[in-house]
């Protein structure tokens, strides 16, 4: 989280991590909050990467218009690949015991 503070010149007031059953994150930009998923801790570091700049980009433009993927474009330029190989991945395991 800290890399990108200085890079995307953002900050954000509050940034947690919590189970999510459907999301990786979460951000909202009144407030400069950000969720993380928990699961991301066992996902690929570069897919966490990707998390941290698009919350922190919603920060900055709270839609995914075309200000959005150009922030990411100029950041973080394999966010595309990272996006659909997060997408691959199931968002929340559920282990069930008997």
């Amino acid at each position: 989280m800290d890399k990108w503070e200085p890079l995307l010149k953002v900050k954000a007031r509050r940034v947690f991590v919590q189970r999510m059953k459907t999301r990786w994150g979460r951000c909202t930009p009144a407030s400069a909050c950000i969720r993380l998923n928990t699961d991301l801790a066992k996902k690929p570091p570069e897919c966490l990467e990707y998390i941290v700049v698009h919350e922190r980009g919603h920060l900055l433009e709270p839609t995914h218009n075309e200000r959005f993927a150009a922030l990411l474009d100029l950041h973080l330029p394999r966010w595309q690949h990272l996006r659909k190989q997060l997408n691959r991945l199931p968002v929340r395991h559920e282990g069930w015991e008997f």
